[in-house]
């Protein structure tokens, strides 16, 4: 692994004593592949040494939870449970049944928009498939019959999960990048880390300020243009993510076919071209995301403005291909509306 160094020079005053800075903070990189993207993690510190080992431990963290939360390894944990829930309760790790839990709540605040037992129909559709072929009204009927986040059972007196329908697979990849952010972060900060930025494939969290005091700067891609920037905010001690139909997705006819599919109606959803979302936790801000793309800008705003700390953009796309934001008061996007023209977008709530 590869590390970079970028040195930046922080001194401090009081009064009229200059007081000598001794060994100046400095910025830490690295980027890895990880959990079908390209991770990357920025540390602050003033020891080389402490930023190499904690950025290292926050990889295999993140590793450790990939392994253990694919869907793909017939080895992981989830895939474990996903073969055994169905016959009797399984006893799961406490990352896995946290995930599990917040999973559940996210879905009942989205009334069922999130939801992870997704999964049969996930299989259904053709994301990695070569020949795209949509499936029958028949199938998509006889797989919502093993979907349903209510049919999950969990008890935290033994800490297990139970599917109270047989054939239900659960599906984590709406949530587990998040959750991994998260635990990255948990143990940065254990390392001593003060400031720190990891962005996972566009899924962020922040904390802390920069050497020079400021905070961190991220870019938001245009749902539409990915050589292109909306803006660039600023971020420090939360996260932000972004969940798109530009991600993963296919064409057939013309039209395109989100990776993201409605747990309710069984096919995959359309018109709103991507959702960010701010809260304290990468993880919370992950399936919210998914869920307010599947409920669109008119319930999912609801669902953001209920919450507290929660803010959110969502970008729709109308039957002109013209884009569309609506932004939750709260959240502070550093354009104006000329701006926002010139990318071909245009403003439906702004709020101050």
């Amino acid at each position: 692994m590869m590390f970079h160094r970028i040195g930046v020079i922080l001194c401090g005053f009081f009064g009229f004593l200059v007081v000598s800075c001794g060994r100046s903070p400095e910025i830490y990189q690295t980027a890895k592949p990880l959990m079908g993207t390209v991770v990357s993690m920025a540390v602050v510190s003033q020891d080389a040494h402490q930023a190499y080992e904690a950025l290292e431990a926050a990889f295999e963290e993140m590793a450790r939870l990939e392994a253990m939360m694919s869907v793909f390894r017939e080895d992981s944990e989830l895939s474990r449970v996903n073969r055994e829930a169905s016959r009797h309760p399984v006893t799961v790790s406490p990352e896995l049944y946290r995930v599990i839990e917040l999973s559940l709540h996210i879905s009942q605040i989205t009334q069922g928009a999130f939801d992870i037992t997704v999964g049969p129909l996930m299989n259904l559709w053709p994301f990695d498939k070569n020949e795209k072929k949509l499936p029958s009204s028949q199938a998509i009927q006889e797989a919502l019959s093993r979907v349903g986040y209510h049919h999950v059972v969990l008890s935290s007196k033994d800490r297990s999960v139970f599917f109270s329908v047989p054939g239900m697979v659960l599906d984590l990849g709406g949530i587990a990048k998040g959750f991994a952010i998260d635990q990255a972060v948990n143990v940065l900060k254990g390392r001593g880390i003060a400031a720190a930025l990891v962005n996972a494939g566009g899924d962020i969290l922040a904390y802390g300020t920069k050497p020079d005091g400021q905070p961190w700067r991220v870019g938001l891609q245009h749902p539409r243009n990915s050589q292109d920037l909306l803006t660039v905010l600023t971020m420090s001690d939360q996260a932000m993510v972004t969940s798109g139909d530009y991600e993963r997705y296919f064409l057939v006819d013309g039209k395109r076919y989100s990776h993201i599919v409605d747990p309710r109606s069984g096919f995959t959803a359309r018109a709103t071209a991507s959702v960010t979302v701010m809260a304290d936790s990468a993880a919370f801000a992950d399936g919210l995301a998914t869920g307010i793309l599947v409920l669109g800008p008119e319930d999912g705003m609801a669902v953001v403005e209920s919450l507290p700390g929660v803010h959110a953009l969502i970008m729709t796309e109308g039957s002109d291909k013209a884009l569309v934001l609506h932004v939750s008061e709260g959240f502070s996007l550093p354009l104006d509306e000329a701006s926002l023209a010139v990318r071909g977008v245009q403003i439906k709530a702004w709020k101050r």
